[in-house]
């Protein structure tokens, strides 16, 4: 049977977390006002930067449709196209180095107004350090925060105020956000700042909390944080799970806030002042893409799109505040296909997005592929070597459990030679078990992947508030330096290199034999 398919229509997010952190009112405003009362030339003292990660124009419009299946409602940013008030735009977002970024190029392009290599932060490639956006704002008065749903040193909340750095020094990342006494840090990344497991042992939680940090680990101590004090808030040893996850697991909903609920406290905390810029990442889009994981992919976009609702009705009452929501690249231009006849089924293979109670990375330790982050490391004992499940039924099983799709074992025995990381597709790049999951449940879900990794394609970017009209129409990724400075009254410029490669090689027949 090349379909089995689950249409049962249950409401994915019934008590869900992703509503957990719904909009309301910021209890210190006394009277909303009209956000789109604009005057001509006003300048915001507000900026709140949202970015999802890793998201194409397609993981957008399934997300939304996605939406409308799971809660009878589309998405926010979509709305925003509705809104005479709204400004819309495409960005290129290409590197120093290459056509296809990576996040924290993107996120230095934007917080440096300069273009740098890939895997960078905030440095050129001569090794001058470029002065980074919450430098120059913190320096003008203006408070600051990241809020992420990835590790809080990830690559995109580090671009906007890290410099000098390989993106995966992210314990010398901590450090330099207690330098430049960023005010608010929401996301994951404990392992991080903890001196039983960073490198130097270095106990960076007990530097922050000398410099008056208040620490926070669960949902509990976000909801109780004092607004007096700067925050850092770790959630999770490495990221926050993905939305799926987080939403089927009962005691990842009580002690992990969502992006949304990261994002309605830092706000609460940043509007006690009369300046603030803010950074707000679904930086888990991007993790679903390259997994080629659809639900965790869509459900972490609208949970992104639940943190821009925030954002919103924040907005609503505050006239001076701009929004600008974008992205940082696309990854893996995933697509829903025609199927059936008229293409009729689409739509019914689609909904099965709505039976998946787990995520790609939960799939892959139910079937001894990955290893498991909730059973703690014994010090001194080697990590035991991973014993994949390779008996068809069994991966069947997990497969079922999972997702909903009741495969075949013949269906299933294609995984086995990729769980025993002998596998051989036509595509080296789809070369992965998430891959060939992606590519196995396009039969339930009908949605393909172009590939795992990032794509050059221009962005979508949206904007409201006082400024918005500088985002209009295509602009270059770094321009958004240039106007955020411009709008703060900031008057300062990097320093910026040559593109590296803009024209075409002189020898391409290196490119057809690279991945042969």
């Amino acid at each position: 049977m090349l379909f089995r398919m689950a249409v049962s229509r249950r409401k994915f997010l019934s008590g869900s977390g992703l509503a957990a952190a719904s909009i309301g009112a910021f209890p210190h405003i006394a009277r909303p006002v009209d956000a789109t009362a604009v005057r001509p030339g006003q300048k915001p003292s507000k900026i709140i930067h949202l970015v999802a990660d890793g998201m194409s124009l397609a993981t957008l419009s399934m997300a939304d449709q996605l939406a409308h299946l799971s809660r009878k409602r589309g998405l926010a940013w979509l709305d925003l196209h509705k809104r005479r008030a709204a400004q819309q735009g495409l960005m290129d977002m290409r590197s120093l180095n290459s056509l296809v970024t990576d996040s924290s190029a993107a996120s230095s392009s934007w917080a440096s107004g300069s273009r740098i290599v890939n895997g960078t932060v905030n440095i050129l490639p001569d090794g001058q350090e470029l002065t980074t956006l919450y430098e120059l704002f913190g320096q003008a008065g203006w408070k600051r925060g990241l809020v992420t749903t990835t590790e809080i040193t990830h690559a995109t909340p580090a671009g906007f105020a890290a410099k000098g750095l390989k993106r995966e020094a992210a314990e010398a990342i901590a450090t330099q956000y207690l330098e430049r006494g960023v005010e608010v840090l929401l996301g994951g990344g404990r392992k991080f700042f903890d001196k039983t497991k960073r490198k130097d042992k270095r106990d960076v939680y007990a530097d922050y909390r000398a410099k008056g940090y208040a620490l926070l680990d669960d949902t509990a101590t976000l909801a109780a944080a004092p607004l007096d004090k700067p925050w850092l808030g770790t959630f999770a040893a490495s990221h926050l799970p993905f939305t799926v996850d987080h939403t089927h697991d009962v005691t990842l909903t009580k002690s992990v806030p969502t992006l949304a609920a990261m994002t309605k406290r830092a706000l609460e905390k940043l509007a006690r002042h009369e300046r603030f810029i803010l950074q707000v990442e679904g930086g888990r889009v991007d993790h679903g893409c390259h997994m080629n994981d659809a639900a965790a992919a869509f459900f972490d976009q609208i949970a992104f799109d639940e943190a821009l609702e925030v954002c919103l009705e924040f907005q609503r009452q505050h006239a001076d505040a701009l929004l600008v929501i974008t992205t940082d690249h696309s990854t893996g231009n995933p697509g829903l296909n025609g199927t059936g006849k008229n293409y009729s089924i689409s739509p019914l293979l689609f909904s099965n997005l709505l039976e998946v109670k787990a995520s790609f990375s939960e799939i892959l330790i139910k079937l001894g592929a990955a290893p498991d982050p909730k059973k703690p490391v014994v010090p001194g004992e080697a990590e035991k070597k991973l014993t994949p499940v390779i008996e068809p039924d069994k991966i069947a099983a997990v497969i079922k459990e999972g997702t909903g799709y009741d495969i075949s074992t013949s269906r299933a025995k294609l995984l086995v030679p990729f769980l025993k990381k002998e596998g051989a597709p036509l595509y080296t790049m789809m070369n992965s078990l998430t891959c060939q999951l992606g590519q196995l449940l396009a039969n339930y879900t009908a949605v393909g992947w172009t590939g795992n990794a990032h794509t050059s394609d221009y962005v979508p970017i949206s904007s409201i508030g006082p400024g918005a009209e500088r985002f209009v129409g295509f602009i270059q990724n770094t321009d958004v330096f240039r106007h955020y400075t411009d709008l703060a009254g900031i008057d300062f410029r990097n320093p910026e290199s040559p593109l590296i490669g803009a024209s075409v090689p002189e020898n391409r027949g290196l490119s057809s034999h690279w991945m042969a």
